[in-house]
């Protein structure tokens, strides 16, 4: 059986090492093996969907169409079956099976499919602002979900050892663990956060105008969600001349829109930009933005 792996896919499938090759030999045999056992047909992989797993259109038995993702075994996706089980399709993509391992999901197709990329900022802010409030509930005592302050503790841990070895300043670095240290220790709720929230994980659906897709779900303050979307918003803020100026408007925005301290959204797109490594252009940028509360 042939199977067309994605080069993005390819290029993870390198960093995974001798587990890497391993779960790729398999994946044929996989996918044989849920088109039996959940009585499917799937297609080719899409050629831009994902890095870290093997995501393909499939159509079941009654005719209806799907989504088959089989991902990498890490740790960020380990709970995705889970997040969407609590989600319920309320906001988001709907899940319709999940393999034992939680790694091999059916999932609801979102239909035309088109990204919040597609739509101009200020439109997709809007968007953010409606549904983002829809996931931020509170979860039930047995969810496997991690927890917002262990990230954080992780973080302090790393960051002074590997931080400054990547180029970022050794001063800004302790400022972001303080900083970290306080938002983690002050949270005014602990509720479901996506985790990853981008544009690029938000679909144009049919049951809905706009589907979460790919949690990698925490549970946290609700201001941390913010801190992957303005992140995904660097390239083009930089772009203008003066870029903190363009991010305090858009916090502000937001935290206007669903009554939060824009405090608390710059201090996490700050943390956050040193904790994922996002580079120190970046996260002297959100330095700077942070420091206008």
């Amino acid at each position: 059986m042939s199977v067309f792996i994605p080069a993005s896919l390819q290029n993870t499938i390198g960093e995974f090492g001798e587990e890497g090759a391993e779960w790729l030999n398999s994946l044929p045999e996989r996918i044989a093996a849920l088109e039996r056992e959940w009585g499917l047909r799937a297609g080719p992989a899409f050629d831009h969907a994902g890095a870290c797993s093997w995501i393909a259109p499939v159509t079941l038995e009654s005719g209806d169409e799907a989504i088959l993702k089989i991902g990498l075994p890490h740790e960020e996706a380990r709970f995705e079956a889970d997040a969407l089980r609590f989600l319920d399709g309320q906001g988001a993509v709907c899940l319709l099976r999940a393999s034992d391992d939680g790694f091999s999901l059916l999932l609801e197709r979102c239909l035309p499919g088109t990204d919040l990329w597609s739509l101009r900022e200020d439109e997709a802010d809007a968007v953010v602002a409606a549904l983002l409030p829809r996931l931020w509930r509170e979860p039930g005592p047995n969810a496997p979900f991690i927890a917002l302050t262990d990230i954080v503790a992780r973080w302090c841990e790393e960051l002074p050892r590997e931080a400054p070895a990547a180029g970022y300043d050794v001063e800004m670095v302790a400022e972001a663990i303080a900083r970290g240290r306080e938002l983690a220790a002050s949270q005014p709720q602990q509720v479901f956060l996506h985790g990853d929230f981008n544009p690029g994980n938000v679909l144009a659906a049919q049951r809905e105008p706009w589907l979460v897709i790919d949690p990698k779900p925490i549970v946290g303050d609700p201001a941390y969600d913010f801190a992957q979307w303005l992140g995904n918003r660097y390239d083009s803020a930089i772009q203008s001349a003066d870029p903190v100026s363009v991010f305090r408007r858009q916090i502000d925005r937001f935290a206007e829109r669903l009554a939060l301290d824009p405090a608390r959204i710059a201090g996490w797109a700050f943390v956050k930009a040193l904790g994922w490594e996002f580079g120190p252009e970046m996260a002297a940028l959100f330095h700077k933005v942070a420091q206008a509360w």
